[in-house]
């Protein structure tokens, strides 16, 4: 804390370092409770496999499901099946292996160094972005709401969540402060980064026009689109197909479809698995978590109309919650939801209204939630 201080810091930004030291201290302890009492479910998609698993486990279960293919790609480019994940991630996690021996050790290592950096940067730019609208204090709370969320640890997992989540926090920053042009290079590398990305051009065009801001001020916005076009334009020439990213949805994901599924038809699916899965079944936890997701992430956006946010962020919020939604699952929609930022603002306001002794009981819930989902993720259960 000394050192912090005498580096002067912004006394609001040291706040926010402690809160982020305190979240990483707790998810290690999470980590080593897990080894404790959590068996192991599975000896595949482990990060670096089985043996290595067990053996450098302080930082191999954070790589566990989609961050053995990072890495993988940052190893040996890509392979069949892997064109669904987008290449900046993977890409840094590539030069840092550079500075050391190219293996699945030194890409976790790296991959969680630059998941670390970057989402105390997306901390840092996600309460400079509130502070133009709210007060500190409530701005602070935005952080702790989306910090004890019980999906959050993969913001510290070999994941683009913390990277995606700076690019579009920070992009909106910069259109809220008038920096164009830093807006529209973060915005492309977000669109590197995940197709979500693109979001933030309608994003900024309805800002723009709410606003009444001309675009002769805000052409560098057009740059967000070509993070996707250029990594559309590889898939092209690499696999003939530049829609391969959503196409090999269909294929590794049994529970997506081709076409619009509506909202009712999915919350039928999802109540009979419920009704048809064994009590005891690990993958019940998975299906509820799933479920509670996709209600109140839907309902959110809407809720935020009365809360008079942000035209803007309301469209961010829903359109990011209806791509991969539209599929007909809600699959990975409680680690998906994570970047929607503003639906994070929405649920604060919400709590904001609540007798303190409910907050209390709602954080206390969340927290368990939080320590259940990490260990069974950092075990080799599916979780998200």
């Amino acid at each position: 804390m000394q050192l912090l201080k005498r580096l002067k810091l912004n006394p609001d930004y040291i706040s926010i370092i402690c809160i982020f030291i305190i979240w990483k201290v707790f998810l290690l302890f999470v980590l080593i409770g897990s080894f404790e009492f959590i068996p192991l479910y599975s000896k595949h998609l482990l990060g670096g496999g089985y043996d290595k698993y067990q053996t450098f486990h302080y930082f191999l279960p954070w790589a566990n499901f989609d961050g053995e293919h990072f890495i993988s790609i940052a190893q040996f480019g890509y392979q069949q099946y892997q064109q669904a994940f987008f290449p900046l991630y993977p890409k840094l996690i590539s030069i840092g292996m550079s500075f050391m021996d190219f293996n699945v050790l030194s890409g976790a290592i790296t991959g969680l160094v630059v998941s670390s950096f970057c989402f105390l940067a997306a901390l840092i730019f996600l309460y400079k972005l509130l502070k133009l609208d709210y007060s500190r204090n409530f701005s602070l709370g935005v952080i702790l709401v989306l910090l004890l969320y019980p999906a959050s640890f993969y913001f510290n997992a070999v994941y683009t969540e913390a990277l995606f989540l700076m690019l579009i926090v920070g992009s909106f920053y910069f259109f809220r402060t008038g920096k164009y042009f830093l807006a529209g290079v973060l915005g492309l590398f977000a669109a590197y980064t995940r197709v979500f990305g693109v979001l933030l051009l309608i994003s900024f065009l309805i800002d723009a026009f709410v606003y009444k801001i001309p675009f002769k001020k805000i052409y560098w916005i057009a740059l967000i689109p070509l993070g996707l076009i250029s990594y559309m334009i590889y898939l092209y020439y690499s696999v003939g197909d530049p829609l391969a990213f959503y196409n090999l949805q269909l294929i590794v994901g049994e529970q997506h479809q081709r076409g619009i599924v509506l909202f009712p038809q999915i919350i039928y699916r999802y109540l009979k698995i419920i009704f048809t899965t064994e009590s005891l079944s690990p993958i019940l936890t998975t299906i509820l978590f799933e479920l509670a997701a996709g209600i109140t992430f839907m309902a959110l956006p809407i809720i935020g109309l009365f809360y008079k946010v942000r035209l803007s962020y309301i469209f961010f919020a829903f359109a990011g919650y209806v791509l991969p939604t539209i599929q007909g699952s809600f699959s990975s929609l409680p680690r998906y939801v994570l970047i929607l930022f503003p639906s994070f603002i929405i649920l604060t306001l919400m709590l904001k209204t609540l007798p303190l002794s409910l907050k209390i009981s709602i954080a206390l819930v969340s927290v368990t939630l939080l320590i259940i989902e990490t260990s069974f993720f950092l075990r080799g259960y599916w979780v998200s």
